[in-house]
């Protein structure tokens, strides 16, 4: 095959694929999906910061698992438990550099933290990277994965 019928029928194979990724990402009303997820995750981080735990149990998945920086491992109740509780706690909560991906009913979200708070009275790792997933069900986005990991360089 010559390159340049190669090119063209490489391009019209994958094309689609990027179109249908762009109308994957627009919701109703014209929110994007993005916005969305955005939208949550400033309602968890509030939620935390004010251990509102009907605000958690609506954010959070029910089948949720979460790694901290430390490398602890909380599922749902654990997270609601440790907030209410007093065990963990955050004054302040700021993202930065974040980027989300869209692949249908899933969002898979990338950025820093810079985090001020306890755990079970340690300091908690002020600079972290973090992934979390986002799965929207019975129409409404939730949060059902999370990693955290120390940023050891500051860039």
């Amino acid at each position: 095959m010559r390159p340049a019928l190669f090119i063209a029928a490489l391009v019209l194979t994958v094309a689609p694929m990027g179109v249908g990724q762009k109308q994957s990402a627009s919701g109703s009303h014209g929110t994007s999906v993005e916005e969305a997820i955005r939208k949550l995750d400033n309602e968890r981080i509030q939620a935390q910061i004010h251990a509102d735990a009907t605000a958690l149990d609506r954010i959070y998945a029910p089948d949720f698992i979460g790694v901290g920086p430390s490398g602890t491992v909380r599922t749902k109740p654990q997270v609601i438990l440790d907030f209410t509780s007093g065990d963990l706690k955050f004054q302040s909560i700021t993202t930065a550099d974040v980027q989300v991906r869209i692949y249908g009913n899933t969002a898979v979200e990338i950025g820093r933290s810079t985090m001020i708070g306890q755990d079970k009275g340690k300091t908690v790792p002020r600079d972290t990277r973090f992934t979390r997933v986002c799965v929207k069900q019975q129409g409404r986005w939730r949060l059902v994965a999370n990693h955290y990991s120390s940023q050891t360089t500051s860039q």
